[in-house]
């Protein structure tokens, strides 16, 4: 297996930071799950904003949801792979809480409308992140990957495919960023004082 360097960048040429880019499972292919991490990944809250916006975890695996801001959060997702809740709360008190499907997970708080968080759930197939420059070396001989970022789609949960060809010349992949993140947030947030 060759390694490959992968570039993803949007129109601008900007890049997609913490994207993942992971293997398709070819057709009617059982997934040998790995035995899921014992320590528990953390998704926490800092500056009323979740840290980090992309946590990437193994099925199986538990998430703690610390609070470091001096006022309380209320964390929830409706998300298919895991539905759930964690009322009102302040410190790190909270339960851990188990991950047990493949998917992405969409998280947001119910008192603070700007936070937006995403924990992505791995499969059994090799996954990588991009880094601060949309980069990752990845090692497949499959043919086609699937690379999600949260600005990929409105509802932030599309998976693009794109075929690779042979070889282990660097690829740059770019792709229309749908949604932003950034200036989504800002609009979210004040529309609800205009509402008023």
């Amino acid at each position: 297996m060759t390694a490959k360097t992968i570039t993803v960048v949007d129109e601008q040429g900007r890049p997609f930071i913490d994207a993942v880019i992971s293997v398709a499972a070819a057709a009617g292919e059982k997934s040998n799950l790995p035995a899921p991490s014992r320590q528990p990944a953390i998704m926490d809250q800092v500056n009323r904003q979740f840290e980090p916006t992309t946590l990437v975890i193994e099925q199986g695996q538990t998430v703690v949801f610390p609070n470091s801001d001096n006022i309380r959060h209320h964390v929830y997702s409706f998300s298919q792979p895991k539905p759930f809740e964690i009322k009102l709360y302040a410190g790190d008190s909270v339960p851990p809480v188990q991950f047990d499907k493949s998917g992405i997970v969409v998280l947001g708080c119910n008192i603070h409308d700007s936070m937006l968080g995403f924990i992505y759930v791995k499969d059994s197939n090799p996954s990588w992140q991009t880094n601060q420059n949309g980069q990752a070396e990845i090692t497949t001989a499959q043919g086609e990957i699937l690379i999600w970022h949260p600005d990929l789609s409105v509802n932030h949960l599309e998976r693009l495919p794109y075929a690779l060809t042979g070889g282990d010349e660097p690829v740059t992949i770019t792709l229309p960023r749908v949604a932003q993140l950034e200036t989504s947030k800002r609009v979210f947030g004040s529309s609800k004082f205009k509402r008023q």
